[in-house]
C-alpha cells in the first residue's frame, strides 16, 4: 500500500479526491442508494442536480480534510467514500466509510480500512483509532473485529435527516494493537516496516 497526500493506493481500489465527473456514479452507488444511506448518518441525495452540488461541496471539503472517494483501480469509477478525523491530538476516528451494495462482500471494506489505518498510524502517528457503526450493522462489526478493534462503548444518536434513533457501537484500536496486527497479518508496506523499525 502506497500513501501519498491525495491518493491512497490499494491492490484493487484507490482512495482519491473527488472530481465533478464522479457525481452521477456516487449518486447511483452511495448518496442516493437506500441500501447505503439507511445504514449511514449522511443525508441522502435524491436528484442528479443535488448530486452535482454535493460533488462540488465534496471537492471543497476534501481539499483540506483527510476524506476521499473510493474508486476501482482498473476503471477509476467512484463506488464509495471514506474519511477520518483527529478528535484530539493523536486520537483519530473513522468519519464515514461506505461503498455501493454491488461492491460489498468482495474484500474492499478491508482494503479501505487498512489504508485508513496505515495513514492514521504511519503518516499521522496516531495513538489510537476509533471505529463506530450502527449496532445492527453486522458487516461493519465483523470488519472492525478483523483488524483487532476492541469494543468499548455504546451510545444513542438521533439521525438528523429522518429523526431515527440509532444505537452506535464504538470500538478502539491502539497503536500497539495495530502494530501487532500488522505483524500477524504480514501486510507489510514500506511505511509499516519503517514504523516498526523505529518503535523497536
Amino acid at each position: 500500500m502506497t500513501v501519498t497526500s491525495s491518493v491512497l493506493e490499494g491492490a484493487h481500489i484507490r482512495l482519491r479526491k473527488a472530481q465533478m465527473t464522479d457525481a452521477i456514479s456516487m449518486w447511483k452507488h452511495v448518496w442516493g442508494n437506500p441500501l447505503v444511506y439507511q445504514r449511514m448518518l449522511f443525508t441522502p441525495t435524491f436528484t442528479a442536480e443535488e448530486a452535482q452540488d454535493r460533488c462540488r461541496r465534496s471537492i471543497i471539503f476534501q481539499k483540506t480534510n483527510p476524506a476521499w472517494l473510493v474508486a476501482l483501480r482498473d476503471t477509476d469509477e467512484a463506488i464509495g467514500m471514506c474519511a477520518i478525523r483527529e478528535e484530539q491530538p493523536g486520537h483519530f476516528e473513522e468519519a464515514g466509510l461506505c461503498i455501493g451494495p454491488q461492491y460489498q462482500h468482495h474484500g474492499f471494506g478491508r482494503e479501505i480500512l487498512a489504508l485508513l489505518l496505515e495513514y492514521a498510524f504511519c503518516t499521522c502517528t496516531a495513538v489510537d483509532f476509533r471505529y463506530s457503526c450502527f449496532r445492527d450493522n453486522e458487516s461493519s462489526k465483523k470488519l472492525a473485529a478483523f483488524f483487532g478493534f476492541r469494543f468499548d462503548s455504546t451510545f444513542a444518536l438521533t439521525r438528523p435527516w429522518d429523526g431515527a434513533l440509532k444505537r452506535i457501537d464504538s470500538s478502539i484500536l491502539t497503536r500497539e494493537d495495530y502494530l501487532a496486527w500488522v505483524c500477524d497479518q504480514k501486510w507489510y508496506s514500506i511505511e509499516d516496516r519503517e514504523l516498526r523499525s523505529r518503535e523497536k
